[in-house]
């Protein structure tokens, strides 16, 4: 399951996996990002995936990172921190984050949400 939440104080979408997350589960929330209009034009993304599993084929990777790729094709910006503290879904993160040559989206996983925070609010980019 996939829950999301715009922090208004700091202008993060915070969103959080929870349980086994499966490939459609991740397209359905990239497509309700891609159309959510009242979202900042350079969005911040906080993903806390300490409670969850990936259930997602390497096979599907490619077509993750495409979608993707329309997914933040309407932002100026997308900087998108990950909390991980599972090998599995920390290796799959670290796949997507050296594969997904996307100009507009920067990547970057992290094993605690002050450095993911601190990432997003005071790192350029």
């Amino acid at each position: 399951m996939i829950t999301y939440q715009f922090n208004e104080e700091l202008q993060i979408l915070e969103v959080t996996y929870l349980g086994a997350i499966k490939f459609n589960d991740l397209i359905e929330f990239g497509n309700n990002v891609y159309k959510d209009e009242t979202l900042p034009r350079k969005l911040k993304i906080l993903t806390d995936a300490t409670n969850a599993r990936y259930n997602i084929k390497h096979s599907d990777l490619k077509i993750l990172i495409n979608s993707l790729k329309e997914h933040v094709s309407v932002y100026e910006s997308v900087k998108a921190a990950f909390i991980q503290d599972q090998p599995k879904e920390t290796a799959f993160s670290l796949i997507v984050e050296m594969n997904a040559k996307i100009p507009n989206y920067y990547h970057a996983v992290f094993s605690t949400r002050e450095a993911a925070f601190s990432w997003l609010l005071y790192h350029k980019k």
